[in-house]
């Protein structure tokens, strides 16, 4: 006669079985039992709403981790300036990073400091506008200027964090804000209504209207005089192109004698002795008409370089 199964036995090996099956499809379903991950924290300073916990860790656009936690700064972490900012605890894929031709091994230790000596920085960004979601974006700035103070006793190894567009634009916003809350706006109110009021006394000034009247008559007198102007100018620039001609024609002709003088002087030398008082006197009047020819010749070169010099005269008076 066989012995009666134990229900109890055979239910616990069930539970185990169903326990087992579980167990089994967490660990390997999520693959962590064979990746080689290493865990960073980074620490932000405006809000992370839209960031959850399994969000997309990725380097310029290229997933190598997710967000395994979100929390407050630790009570045990000393934080630069005593501020309150949010810890976010993500892992980063070593074969995601090193299958995509990463030259950094992510998994050493001692690897953090070469990641931030190549710049890498952490920043929260948009990945869907209508649904607010956010993600990790990692990246190298190695030309960054900010020195990051970071935080110690952190458990995790920091990569620092810089600030989305968004949040500079909001700190800028805040800026100009806080400057004009400093800008006494009753004092401007004051100072714009006593312009206004001058304006306004000017404007109905007699003084004015009496100037605005006499305008047009001092406008027709200045174009009157300018007409003037103009037709001297051209009376004096038809008298003295004549006048400059007839000056050169004169200068031409002293040349022109005072040439065959000098050829005169030349045939006589050889039949009068030089040194006659005669001969000294018909030298020297030569001279003074050599002399006489090239002033005329000079005047006439002045005045076609400056024709003006017949009305206002040589500078000074000469």
């Amino acid at each position: 006669m066989s012995r009666r199964a134990n229900p109890t036995l055979i239910g616990g090996f069930v539970l185990g079985g169903v326990l087992l099956s579980v167990i089994a499809v967490v660990v390997f379903g999520s693959g962590k039992l064979f990746r080689d991950t290493r865990t960073f924290m980074s620490f932000f300073d405006g809000s992370v709403s839209g960031l959850d916990v399994g969000a997309p860790v990725r380097f310029r656009g290229i997933d190598v981790g997710a967000v395994t936690d979100i929390l407050l700064d630790l009570p045990e972490m000393q934080r630069p300036g005593g501020d309150l900012r949010i810890a976010v605890v993500y892992e980063v894929d070593r074969d995601r990073v090193e299958s995509r031709g990463a030259s950094v091994r992510v998994a050493d230790p001692l690897d953090i400091e070469t990641l931030r000596g190549l710049g890498i920085r952490a920043q929260l960004s948009t990945e869907s506008m209508v649904t607010g979601r956010k993600y990790i974006a990692l990246d190298l700035d190695p030309d960054d200027p900010v020195e990051h103070e970071l935080v110690e006793g952190a458990p995790y190894p920091e990569i620092p964090t810089v600030n989305t567009g968004l949040e500079r634009i909001q700190e800028e916003a805040f800026g100009i804000i806080a400057d004009l809350g400093k800008v006494r706006l009753d004092s401007l109110v004051n100072v714009a209504t006593q312009a206004l009021g001058q304006l306004g006394e000017l404007a109905g000034s007699p003084e004015l209207a009496a100037s605005v009247r006499r305008l047009p008559a001092t406008l027709d007198g200045l174009n009157a005089a300018v007409g003037d102007l103009q037709a001297l100018l051209v009376r004096v620039d038809s008298s003295l192109v004549p006048m400059s001609e007839g000056v050169r024609r004169t200068s031409d002709q002293a040349t022109a004698t005072l040439g065959e003088l000098e050829t005169t002087l030349a045939g006589m030398n050889g039949l009068i002795d030089p040194e006659a008082p005669a001969l000294v006197q018909f030298e020297r009047a030569m001279l003074d008409l050599s002399a006489a020819s090239r002033a005329l010749r000079d005047l006439a070169d002045y005045l076609e370089r400056n024709p003006s010099a017949l009305i206002r005269g040589r500078p000074g008076g000469s």
